[in-house]
């Protein structure tokens, strides 16, 4: 009754993720569509005489974003389409580092409370003075014309789309195999063949990424030299768990199969 109960649980679960999923696909779809309005609008300036507008994009380790300044006072008017990149994070020396300035909370002095079970919180911060805090670490912001800026936000939404898609038709199969476990004869060609689906698509995930990366994402600051600085390796811990991950399942799908087969010899030797 427990395993009954636990698979059930997991079962739910993957529904409760299929349905985050879809909506997301939906809300891909929806801002795919709109995204011109959405992350470069034309912003109405008459009477405006102060403005400091921002807004971002940031999805799969991209970012892009949308500036607009006024100060009629001064004379500015500027506006301004970055593109950053979490996969271009350099080291910039000490002497070259700039600073932030930094506050240090109380914690004896400052407090905090909550009511109607958490919704509404009122805090009391008390901070101190204290030392610039250097930035070792920088990322590098491009500059870019509208029209490019608008195009690469929008290879960047539909590349989020297909790994919103990729996303469902895995956890599709790997919940056709965890619902196959609550029948009583779960050794199944069917089972083995759910499982079997989303261990290779778990496997080839690393490879997708790598070429995503390669031949489809966004390299501007190839050509690019910064003095004083040296780019970071971003690593590779999330596609190596993922590759793992993938064998495991590919294991325990053999398994399935191998039982199927042994299954199917007793029936026949009965």
């Amino acid at each position: 009754m427990k395993s009954s109960i636990s698979v059930k649980i997991v079962v739910w679960s993957c529904n409760i993720v299929l349905v985050i999923l879809a909506l997301s696909f939906l809300f891909g779809v929806y801002y795919y569509a709109k995204l011109p309005v959405l992350i470069a609008p034309d912003i109405d300036l008459e009477g405006v005489t102060n403005l400091n507008y921002r807004v971002s994009q940031s999805f799969l380790g991209d970012n892009y974003t949308f500036e607009r300044v006024v100060d009629k006072v001064k004379g500015i008017g500027e506006e301004n389409y970055y593109f950053t990149s979490a996969d271009n994070i350099y080291r910039v020396s000490f002497s070259d580092s700039l600073a932030l300035k930094a506050s240090k909370i109380n914690r004896e002095l400052s407090s905090s409370e909550s009511s109607y079970f958490g919704l509404i919180k009122n805090q009391t911060i008390v901070t101190e003075s204290t030392d610039d805090v250097p930035i070792r670490y920088a990322v590098p912001a491009l500059s870019l014309e509208k029209e490019v800026f608008v195009s690469y936000a929008r290879s960047n939404v539909l590349s989020l789309i297909f790994v919103i898609l990729y996303g469902m038709v895995f956890i599709w199969y790997l919940r056709k195999f965890i619902a196959g476990l609550r029948t009583p004869g779960f050794f199944t060609r069917s089972n083995a063949f759910y499982l079997k689906v989303a261990a290779w698509m778990a496997i080839a995930t690393p490879f997708l990424m790598w070429l995503l990366n390669s031949f489809i994402g966004l390299d501007l600051f190839a050509d690019l030299k910064f003095d004083n600085a040296s780019e970071v390796s971003s690593g590779f811990t999330q596609p190596f768990l993922m590759l793992l991950f993938g064998l495991v399942l590919l294991a325990i799908a053999w398994s399935f199969d191998h039982g199927v087969k042994l299954q199917k010899e007793q029936e026949l030797t009965v």
